[in-house]
């Protein structure tokens, strides 16, 4: 079962000014595995970047969906959404909580792409915050 996993790469940038300077990224891809996702990320990013890198960190990310918004947005958002639903057997209310990732080129349109792309009258937005994210390999 293909699912995401945030990727933390660290190498050496070279800067506007001409200084050398090491960074650490952040990036998502879609594999079945650790194992997967390490050699999906070193395909994706020996295109991008010149020279060693390392990828320093896994771990399997924590939203359900990528939900990419309209517009030409280069940043990323996590978005918690928390649906009501009626329980068939108790007959109560009951919440239940899912993490989206949305590409946008702001939180209000981040915000507005969420609400069009579900649809729903009976979700609510709990938060949505900006991250560090800076792109999602998912296959094709």
């Amino acid at each position: 079962m293909e699912k995401y996993f945030e990727c933390k790469v660290k190498y050496v940038k070279m800067q506007e000014d001409g200084k050398e300077k090491k960074v650490s990224e952040q990036y998502v891809v879609s594999a079945c595995s650790f194992g997967e996702a390490e050699k999906r990320i070193t395909e994706s990013l020996s295109a991008y970047i010149q020279g060693e890198f390392d990828v320093t960190d896994i771990k399997i990310a924590s939203f359900s969906e990528i939900i990419d918004g309209t517009g030409d947005g280069d940043k990323f958002f996590k978005a918690k959404v928390t649906f009501i639903a009626l329980d068939s057997s108790s007959g109560k209310e009951k919440k239940t909580s899912v993490l989206y990732l949305i590409q946008s080129e702001s939180l209000e349109a981040a915000e507005s792409d969420l609400k069009k792309y579900l649809s729903d009258p009976s979700i609510t937005i709990s938060s949505i915050t900006e991250t560090a994210i800076l792109d999602v390999f998912t296959c094709a």
